[in-house]
């Protein structure tokens, strides 16, 4: 590991740490009532954004796009079914 890709690793994994610590502040605030969908929402993509971190800079798959494609497809389907459940209750 070049001093380069260490210092990569360093910075992703304090974005990640950070994201992590957010999301549990977030959701910390509604301690037993039901989280609104604002707040869910920024869960949601704090999730797909660390799962974006992991993909590309600790499974190292920057060289094969199409496979980082497929795998971060993964977490944001399960982002949309998410707000689709909350979204369609509300609708009607």
């Amino acid at each position: 590991m070049n001093p380069k890709t260490s210092g990569s690793l360093f910075a992703s994994t304090n974005w990640i740490l950070m994201m992590g610590v957010v999301s549990g502040i977030i959701s910390a605030q509604w301690k037993h009532e039901a989280l609104p969908i604002v707040a869910l929402a920024a869960i949601v993509l704090l999730t797909v954004f660390k799962a974006r971190l992991i993909i590309l800079d600790f499974m190292h798959l920057r060289e094969r796009p199409a496979l980082a494609a497929a795998l971060l497809a993964w977490p944001i389907l399960f982002c949309i079914a998410v707000l689709a459940k909350i979204a369609v209750p509300a609708l009607f």
